[in-house]
């Protein structure tokens, strides 16, 4: 199952201003193999330069997406706790039956 998280990305627009966006991105669980804070996103925010709406207050974490022989890593917006859990929200145990 894919879980909705918030990506903070660049724009394909070369101009300065509005130099990052957010959008919705959809990951699969099973292939995050690492979430750290990403302490840089944090203080771009405070300083104003993300998008419009964000709190000065929020988080951000880097994921590490496995993709075979290396990976990929995005921004998203949340703090490392809160994306950890979420990731882990719609992993249930199996009983196995013995």
């Amino acid at each position: 199952m894919l879980v909705k998280l918030t990506e903070v990305c660049g724009s394909n627009s070369v101009t300065p201003q509005n130099a990052l966006t957010l959008r919705e991105v959809f990951i699969n669980p099973e292939h995050v193999i690492m979430v750290r804070e990403e302490a840089h996103m944090r203080r771009l925010n405070e300083q104003g330069l993300l998008p419009a709406g964000l709190d000065d207050n929020h988080r951000f974490s880097k994921l590490t997406i496995n993709r075979g022989n290396h990976g990929t890593e995005i921004v998203v917006v949340g703090a490392p706790e809160i994306v950890e859990t979420t990731l882990n929200l719609n992993k249930t145990a199996e009983l196995l039956k013995g």
